[in-house]
């Protein structure tokens, strides 16, 4: 009885009576649905090839783990070098000062975050994407901006400018702490917050421009790769004192990422009405299947055939209409995907997007989801026809004259 159902629902969707575009509204609505598919699996996969690859920016920028926000003395410092060398999972870590501070060039004056770093760890534990590559170890009177902040001052590597902190210690008759930099290199990440507010400078320039003394703001890790950010995080917090708080790039820049996730669930939402758009097609096709196939349907319930059977075999028709379509749509999207992701002929303006081609991803976690979405809409979209054929009265639809 169930391959009767299947050949009927075939029989039934093929057939080219006296209502004969039914089987091309049967098209219209698969390629509706086919469309719906593409372009949900093709947006979804743009907004996490770019997820991606903002994430390679940051967590090249930033560190894996940092104890931040506390003030470490040589106490302190000395356990958390201890525990760093005891860990498997840490390659290497970096203390660091960070304060704000002044940028005079001529007339020129930029406020930024100043991050003064270990000389030999940038590059290392910080990994900005370099615009002019150093050609030398950052020296005790360089440092290294972002090329929104050089395009606003007009600099270039080279060139001579002055720091001036404002928050530290005074000096006699009240001026400030100044000092005297080179410009060594100009990173570019595409973060507006990173290349338009944050310099590097040597711990040396930052000790002496900060007045921090032996005392630093804070300490960076590096972690192996293949690594697990939790893993290391749990083991290095079992070493340190309750105080010492250790948060990774991703809790940093939290609201950054639950954006760019909030961004993919609209899109995907929005999208997902051109199938939504395309099931009302679905149900329209088998309403008309239904007004040309009534005295069928009662010719089968004459001979037999319950209610279920009949609303089984129209659902089938929806779901088969559906089904080819989000297959097609579904395969045709993998298949872009795949071969953007391997030859990435979809090209844009590197100077603009800081990529050469759009970036794509795919997980099967994304498919899963999209396959039940377009199933659950196809489904729903199969019933009210269903029911509708099912109901028709035995003997009025014998009767029926079309």
């Amino acid at each position: 009885m169930k391959n009767l159902t299947l050949g009927l629902g075939r029989r039934f969707l093929v057939s080219r009576k006296r209502v004969g575009f039914v089987s091309w509204s049967a098209v219209m609505a698969m390629l509706g649905v086919a469309v719906g598919c593409f372009a949900v699996l093709a947006a979804i996969a743009v907004l996490n090839g770019f997820t991606n690859e903002l994430e390679e920016r940051v967590s090249g920028f930033e560190s894996d783990l940092r104890i931040a926000n506390i003030s470490l003395d040589e106490n302190l410092q000395a356990k958390i070098k201890s525990a760093a060398v005891s860990i498997p999972e840490v390659e290497d870590a970096s203390f660091y000062l960070e304060r704000k501070g002044i940028i005079i060039r001529d007339d020129n004056r930029q406020l930024v975050t100043l991050k003064a770093v270990e000389s030999d760890k940038l590059g290392s534990v910080y990994r900005p994407f370099m615009e002019s590559e150093l050609d030398r170890p950052m020296e005790k009177s360089g440092i290294v901006m972002g090329t929104e902040l050089a395009a606003r001052l007009q600099v270039r590597p080279g060139d001579r400018l002055r720091l001036v902190s404002p928050t530290s210690g005074q000096l006699a008759l009240g001026f400030p702490t100044w000092g005297d930099v080179e410009v060594q290199g100009v990173f570019r990440t595409g973060i507006p917050i990173f290349d338009d507010r944050v310099c590097f400078i040597p711990m040396e320039m930052g000790k002496q421009l900060f007045r921090a003394g032996t005392s630093v703001d804070g300490v960076d890790f590096l972690l192996r790769e293949g690594s697990t950010a939790k893993i290391a995080e749990d083991k290095i917090s079992a070493l340190l004192p309750e105080e010492l708080t250790l948060t990774s790039w991703r809790e940093q820049h939290g609201i950054l990422f639950s954006a760019m996730e909030l961004e993919k669930l609209v899109g995907t939402i929005v999208l997902s009405l051109i199938i939504i758009v395309a099931s009302f097609g679905i149900a329209s096709t088998l309403i008309m299947l239904i007004m040309e196939k009534v005295r069928e349907i009662g010719i089968l319930r004459a001979m037999g055939a319950t209610r279920r059977k009949v609303a089984r075999i129209f659902a089938f028709q929806g779901i088969m209409i559906g089904g080819i379509g989000a297959v097609f749509g579904m395969i045709t999207g993998i298949t872009l995907i795949f071969a953007q992701m391997k030859w990435g002929f979809l090209k844009l303006p590197e100077t603009i997007y800081l990529v050469s081609a759009v970036p794509m991803a795919l997980s099967l976690g994304d498919v899963v989801i999209l396959i039940s979405v377009s199933g659950a809409i196809i489904s729903l979209a199969s019933v009210y026809p269903a029911r509708v054929a099912s109901r028709l009265s035995l003997t009025e639809a014998v009767r029926f004259e079309k």
